[in-house]
């Protein structure tokens, strides 16, 4: 027995939304320290990035995150030959990148840290700096935009 569909293409059914980690970085322009995330399954890794920087000798910084959602991991080096990192409590992740000596500041664009975090939870987030400093070769303050970004899981 033959089945009439009318001339019609049978309906697809919607794709699902996808599950896991989804990190969204705010737009960052030149003169700024942004944020890149990628994910894998549960494992979120968060590239900390200065962009159109100019003489960037050292920096520190409080990056905010949702620890109701992220279990900070451990944190890997940029370009910054010195990078000392210590987790200050929940949601709260303390990073300071230098360099040492007579030598020139980072011009362009660079990873400073790249922080890795395990999803616990569903729901949705921020990521944040607080207390950030930038410095050039001479112990000077440079202005830099600092911007975070987003993370929404489900698990």
């Amino acid at each position: 027995m033959a089945c009439d569909s009318g001339g019609r293409s049978p309906t697809a059914l919607p794709e699902p939304a996808p599950r896991g980690v989804n990190f969204l970085a705010a737009q960052v322009g030149d003169g700024s320290v942004g944020m890149r995330g990628s994910a894998l399954g549960t494992t979120l890794e968060v590239e900390i990035v200065a962009v159109g920087v100019e003489g960037l000798y050292g920096l520190n910084f409080e990056l905010l995150f949702p620890a109701n959602l992220l279990r900070y991991e451990d944190t890997g080096a940029g370009v910054f030959p010195a990078l000392q990192v210590n987790q200050a409590g929940a949601g709260r992740v303390l990073v300071g990148a230098t360099h040492f000596g007579a030598v020139a500041g980072l011009t362009g664009d660079g990873t400073v840290a790249v922080v890795r975090f395990t999803a616990v939870a569903d729901g949705s987030g921020t990521f944040d700096f607080s207390g950030q400093e930038a410095f050039d070769g001479f112990g000077d303050r440079i202005s830099l935009n600092w911007a975070g970004g987003t993370v929404s899981v489900d698990l």
